[in-house]
C-alpha cells in the first residue's frame, strides 16, 4: 500500500500522534514536510500506510491530537 502523510502544526504533536498509534502497534514516522502542499503551512507529518489513515484520524480525534491534511489519498 502507498504511503500517506497526515500533516501536523508541530513537531511535538506529530510525535505525540506516532507514540499514540504505536500503542496501538500501528506503524509510523515523523517526517518533514514542504509547507507549500498544505492549506494551512505545516511543516512536519506523520507517515503511515494509506489503509490505516481511517483508523489512525479515529485515533487522534479520540486523544484530542489536531491534525491537517491528508496528503497522497484522493489526490492530495
Amino acid at each position: 500500500m502507498p504511503d500517506c502523510i497526515l500533516a501536523m502544526k508541530t513537531r511535538t504533536a506529530a510525535e505525540k500522534a506516532r507514540r499514540t498509534a504505536a500503542f496501538e502497534r500501528m506503524e509510523t514516522e515523523v517526517v518533514s514536510v514542504d509547507p507549500s502542499v498544505t492549506r494551512h503551512g505545516c511543516s512536519v507529518g506523520l507517515r503511515l500506510n494509506c489503509a490505516d489513515v481511517e483508523e489512525v484520524t479515529r485515533l487522534l480525534d479520540r486523544k484530542g491530537i489536531v491534525y491537517g491534511d491528508v496528503i497522497g489519498r484522493g489526490g492530495r
